[in-house]
């Protein structure tokens, strides 16, 4: 609190020294002293000055210049100010003109008492008076944008237009108080402040704008012509060095005088001016002017756009999460259903009584049973129960006392063996309709988990990187790249730039290449996509660590026409990509169309960004309940690029490798095939890899061509290639050798090696 109170008075007191100085130097804009100022103490009681503290600097002001003259009508002017400003903040009343009214009453009664007091040409006070009122004008227009924006907007044209007028004025003043040396420096310095912290453009018109003064002083437009240049010397050279910019303008003005002699000669003075200007600017600590430039470009930065994108990214990340609950609602409404079933021994009492009343019941002896349903009836229980446990039954199957009684047993078989079929298809459907209930509901907690984690990364406010923006525009306009607009945005290693650049034709490894210097971090180009004919998109994200390349050998079995082993090597979400081996049951299309279509479902709902228990527990559903006997090994990796880790998935798949300098480990799998039961777990492990190791996958037609593991794992350490093409064709030549040739089964080696990315030489 104490701080901010000093801040406060601090301020403060810096106005008021700010008002006195102009002061002095507005009375002084025309050779002969003037109330000029008059128009700074309206606009500044205006704007929340003290009117009477403002008032009293505004008369000492003419005691300091021995002006005692205008002491009079000074006072007489300073305490209209203080009683209408009093009147009008006490009744808050709003009027835009009233500094402008009462700078106009003002000047009247200068006027008045200058003429009949002073005996001042009355020609002299209307014009000391028309320009205080055009002053007053400005100065309120100036003023007001500086105490109340505070100059954090895009200036229009008129506060433009009135900052550079009273620029001009005010360099006039401090030559015409001081002298023109002064101004000199001054405006050095300022345009070195500018070239550092604003744009070329500012820097150039602020230049000439600064010399006016000058060339008003000394009735020279020439002046304007020389700071024009040094301003263009100082944006040419500060993206270099601050320092050289400093040394520049001063050989700058040197040459000018000497090529055009505007100064009639370069004395001492006028470098010592420029040096002030100078060594004041290299005085001012770079971190001070780094960060004012920051501030700076804060106000003019566009934050519309990006302030839109994070809106919309929440308000989809909302959506998201509201779909993610409804499929959410979903999958527990599917798995609260209760199974439908029948209890086994209410079914065999509802299959006893259904065969005596249909079977039975026209029988001639239906009337002998039924009397001594005891005994006959118990072997019909028990023939029921062989029913249930052989699925059909036979004459052999009927207990002695039931077939000595009966007298149509085939009746009774065919009736009881109906029943029995009836029976199992009620169950097999109820079985599937309850599997494919599961499905449903799996699929429905799938799509919950992928809108859930889509909204949780929608939903992550993007921190845009707007001092590197600047930073990499400047490099990259160095090394000769237009750049028409910059986006980097993300942090660490989810960092993205995004470029557009007007250009047709450029060098992207060298574009790459800066990106990377500038940044300190290796990048790598993402995407890439043309707009017009003179303007191209580009993204680019940071480098894995890691990369990967890979190789396949295959041999179809002997008289088939297709290979039934199929593989995928596809890139996931992230830094992650998959490979998978599928060897369907047997050889030929019918297994080459099974393993396609286990190896497509694995891959879309890894590439859908599926929890992976979820992804193979579903597709064992759906291979479990097709009609035929069809099954498929599965062999799927999992590889994070950024980690460097493996993790492995296997369905009744043969053992995988991973080959390195560390010697030979085996992956393995304990787990029957997809789709032969419905209830299956696979073996699922997680591996760390290190540079150059190579990942081994093979169908079991290589596996059965080696007599046994140990001499695949003696084959392989007997090889040297690091090239995961050659190591899949080398595994699948010793495997026909081992089999002479002969291919009784398709035979599929798929080799990964992973390795690690080579530092980009970014210098």
């Amino acid at each position: 609190m104490l701080n901010r109170k000093s801040n406060y008075t601090y301020l403060s007191v810096l106005k008021y020294l700010i008002f006195s100085l102009a002061c002095l130097v507005f009375n002084n804009i025309t050779p002969t002293v003037m109330p000029y100022s008059f128009s700074l103490l309206v606009c500044s009681v205006s704007n929340g000055l003290n009117s009477v503290l403002c008032s009293v600097i505004y008369l000492a002001c003419f005691l300091v210049q021995g002006k005692v003259e205008f002491l009079l009508s000074g006072a007489v002017c300073a305490l209209l100010v203080c009683i209408v400003y009093l009147i009008h903040f006490k009744l808050s009343v709003k009027n835009k003109y009233l500094s402008i009214l009462v700078s106009a009453v003002g000047m009247v009664v200068f006027v008045l008492i200058g003429n009949n007091y002073n005996k001042i040409p009355i020609e002299d006070l209307l014009t000391c008076a028309l320009i205080t009122v055009t002053l007053t004008f400005i100065a309120q227009i100036f003023i007001t944008t500086v105490n109340k924006k505070g100059l954090k907007y895009k200036l229009s044209y008129d506060k433009f237009f009135s900052i550079a007028i009273l620029s001009v004025i005010f360099g006039l003043g401090v030559s015409n108080v001081f002298t023109p040396y002064i101004w000199k420096g001054i405006t050095v310095f300022a345009i070195l402040m500018c070239s550092f912290t604003y744009k070329k453009g500012f820097t150039v018109v602020a230049s000439a704008v600064l010399g006016l003064s000058l060339s008003v002083y000394y009735v020279n437009v020439s002046y304007t012509s020389i700071f024009l240049v040094l301003g263009l010397v100082a944006v040419s050279i500060t993206p270099f060095s601050r320092y050289l910019s400093g040394i520049g303008l001063i050989i700058a003005d040197f040459t000018l005088e000497l090529v055009f002699g505007i100064y009639g000669g370069f004395t001492l003075t006028d470098f010592i001016s420029t040096l002030a200007g100078v060594l004041c600017f290299f005085f001012v600590p770079t971190f001070f002017l780094k960060t004012l430039k920051e501030k700076l470009y804060t106000f003019r930065e566009k934050q519309l756009s990006r302030v839109s994108i994070n809106r919309n990214r929440l308000m989809l990340s909302n959506k998201l999460y509201s779909l993610s609950g409804v499929f959410t609602e979903m999958n527990d409404a599917f798995l609260s259903f209760k199974k439908r079933s029948l209890d086994p021994e209410k079914a065999k009492e509802q299959i006893q009584k259904q065969v005596r009343t249909t079977s039975c019941k026209d029988c001639v002896n239906y009337s002998k049973c039924k009397a001594v349903k005891n005994e006959n009836f118990e072997g019909l229980t028990r023939l029921v129960e062989l029913g249930f446990a052989k699925g059909k039954l036979s004459l052999i199957d009927m207990p002695s006392d039931l077939s000595e009684a009966c007298v149509h047993p085939n009746n009774l078989l065919y009736g009881l063996n109906k029943l029995l079929s009836d029976y199992r298809s009620y169950i097999l459907e109820n079985q599937n309709v309850d599997v494919g209930r599961t499905l449903v509901a799996r699929q429905a907690q799938g799509v919950s988990e992928i809108l859930r984690d889509l909204a949780l990364e929608s939903g992550q406010t993007l921190k845009y990187q707007s001092r590197l923006e600047r930073v990499l525009s400047d490099s990259l306009y160095k090394n000769g790249f237009n750049v028409s607009e910059m986006l980097i945005y993300g942090e660490e290693e989810h960092t993205t730039v995004s470029v557009i650049l007007t250009m047709k034709q450029f060098n992207e490894e060298k574009l790459t290449r800066v990106i990377s210097k500038t940044l300190s971090c290796d990048f790598q180009l993402a995407d890439k996509s043309t707009i017009s004919p003179d303007k191209c998109y580009l993204s680019f994200k940071k480098s894995c660590e890691y990369d990967a390349v890979f190789g396949v050998a295959q041999a179809k079995k002997d008289g088939s026409n297709v290979s039934g082993d199929t593989h995928s090597v596809t890139r996931l979400y992230g830094d992650k990509f998959l490979v998978a081996l599928s060897d369907g049951m047997g050889s030929g299309e019918d297994a080459n169309k099974l393993s396609s279509i286990s190896l497509s479902l694995i891959e879309s709902f890894y590439k859908a960004g599926m929890n992976t228990n979820l992804i193979l527990d579903t597709v064992n559903k759906l291979l479990a309940i097709n009609t035929e006997d069809d099954f498929t090994a599965i062999d799927v990796s999992v590889i994070d690029l950024k980690k460097c880790t493996a993790d492995f998935i296997k369905y009744g798949s043969p053992y995988g490798f991973i080959v390195g300098n560390n010697g030979i480990r085996i992956v393995e799998s304990n787990s029957l095939p997809l789709g032969i039961l419905e209830e299956l777990k696979p073996s699922v492990c997680t591996t760390n890899l290190d540079n150059g190791d190579i990942i081994l996958l093979i169908s079991d037609g290589i596996a059965d061509a080696f007599s046994s593991i140990n001499d695949l794992i003696e084959y392989l350490r007997s090889l040297t290639a690091l090239n995961p093409q050659t190591l899949a064709n080398d595994v699948l030549k010793k495997a026909l050798e081992h089999a002479k040739g002969v291919k009784n089964d398709d035979m599929t080696a798929l080799a990964v090696r992973i390795f690690k990315n080579p530092k980009k030489n970014v210098s």
